[in-house]
């Protein structure tokens, strides 16, 4: 294929825009970074040779996408806006953005990629009518083989995807990139600022929207532009669906509360959490506050097979969600519900009472808790919370969740909330106002990248 012709600016909308350039520093980073990252590939290569023999369809295609063997456009005409989200929350961070996209601009072509098995599955229930791709892994020519086949007119990247030899070969290509919904974890920031004469793929990027003032701070002291960084909110506040979903209330909701129990969901979890949760619960009941129907949906769904052992040990009847969902088979006093496959989650927090979200009782940096606010349920969580600093600060700040500092305060907590009805309905409350106060980043976001992706 011919590749257009290489230079320093890219165009869109019949206007230049200016490419940032690597530079000598670029050129000397690339030459240790590339044989690193190949070396790295050849001690991965038989899990990837593996995969590409034996494992199911859908991961043999990954695999050959990771190697930029996308499928090829067949009509050019279009204009095409690459989007890439590396995994679930990213992916769906990014719906209202492509909604509004796609309203104002019908004539645009749209390619959402992501990296993990889960984004990916969960990018094909969003989007069911656009195309979705692996991520290329970031050596030799597949990053380059997958915009030549994509031709893209520009690629926006959710959060803050960076990757050296995808930059360059955007560059290369005259593909401007952006950074959307953009955020840089503390420990993100710290690695980057040990490397920070090594980075000129942050020089690589055309513009920055980002969800708040630390994260902008943050770039400023790597050494961006300023004038590339702008401040436009979180479009996680935009696009999660406020309200509750009626068909789960009606239908999940009789189910789950075969007596009287109270409903806790615990979202997101990951090892470990649930084994504290179901100790929660068994303390819950054992002083007599009230009894509870536990749903656990653990953050990776092939994990569901050792929930229910843990499930097990610690004296309960596990019922996995894949073989109950059919029928609604009746449960029993004391039965956890597992719930074994993706996209449900959104569901079960619109039929819960209280709303646990995981990766917070450990070190991990938390979950999505919009997702429940969202539904108007009341909100819990440990202290570990760093992914999502800003939401928590709003949050804590209006009253809206609750946060404890170990296991021993959540059991306190969890009672509390369970056994008061008019409490989670106000908490519930204030968390649906801290979510319409905050909405409108998306448009921001667009109107920074209107030039880009030709609006």
């Amino acid at each position: 294929m011919n590749e257009p012709a290489r230079g320093n600016d890219a165009t869109a909308g019949g206007e230049k825009i200016p490419l940032p350039r690597g530079g000598l520093r670029g050129w000397l980073t690339m030459g240790i970074y590339q044989p690193l990252f190949a070396l790295a590939f050849l001690v991965y290569s038989p899990v990837a040779l593996w995969r590409l023999m034996f494992a199911p369809k859908g991961q043999r295609v990954s695999m050959r996408e990771r190697m930029g063997r996308v499928p090829r456009r067949r009509d050019t005409s279009r204009p095409l806006v690459w989007i890439h989200g590396v995994s679930v929350g990213e992916v769906k961070a990014a719906s209202d953005f492509v909604a509004e996209l796609r309203e104002l601009r019908p004539d645009v072509d749209l390619v959402i990629s992501t990296t993990t098995p889960n984004g990916r599955v969960v990018a094909k229930l969003e989007y069911p009518d656009l195309p979705v791709v692996t991520y290329p892994l970031d050596l030799g020519y597949f990053p380059g083989r997958a915009l030549a086949r994509l031709q893209p007119r520009c690629v926006l990247l959710m959060e803050l995807e960076i990757w050296p030899n995808f930059l360059q070969s955007a560059r290369k290509r005259q593909i401007p990139v952006a950074v959307i919904n953009g955020r840089i974890s503390a420990r993100t920031f710290r690695g980057y600022r040990l490397a920070r004469g090594l980075l000129p793929q942050l020089d690589l990027i055309s513009r920055y929207c980002v969800q708040d003032q630390v994260y902008k701070q943050r770039l400023l002291d790597l050494g961006v532009d300023p004038g590339r960084i702008f401040v436009t909110g979180n479009m996680k506040y935009d696009s999660v669906v406020m309200g509750h979903h009626a068909d789960a209330a009606q239908q999940l909701r009789p189910w789950l509360r075969a007596g009287d129990e109270r409903v806790l969901v615990a979202g997101s979890t990951h090892d470990d959490e649930e084994k504290t949760v179901l100790s929660a619960v068994k303390e819950v009941a054992r002083v007599g506050r009230c009894a509870v129907r536990l749903v656990l949906v653990p953050r990776h769904p092939e994990r569901a097979g050792a929930v229910c052992d843990v499930v097990a040990q610690c004296g309960f009847n596990a019922v996995l969600w894949s073989e109950a969902a059919g029928a609604l088979q009746s449960l029993g006093a004391g039965d956890v519900v597992v719930v074994d496959t993706i996209g449900q989650l959104q569901r079960f927090y619109a039929a819960c009472d209280v709303a646990f979200v995981g990766g917070s009782l450990i070190p991990h940096g938390g979950q999505n808790m919009l997702e429940p606010a969202a539904q108007g349920r009341a909100v819990i969580f440990g202290p570990h919370t760093d992914n999502f600093r800003r939401d928590v600060e709003l949050l804590l700040e209006a009253e809206a969740v609750v946060q404890v500092s170990d296991p021993a305060r959540f059991v306190d907590e969890l009672g509390r909330l369970l056994e008061d009805p008019a409490l989670c309905a106000a908490y519930g409350e204030r968390a649906l106002r801290v979510i319409e106060q905050n909405q409108g980043a998306t448009s921001k976001t667009l109107e920074l990248v209107a030039d880009l992706v030709g609006v």
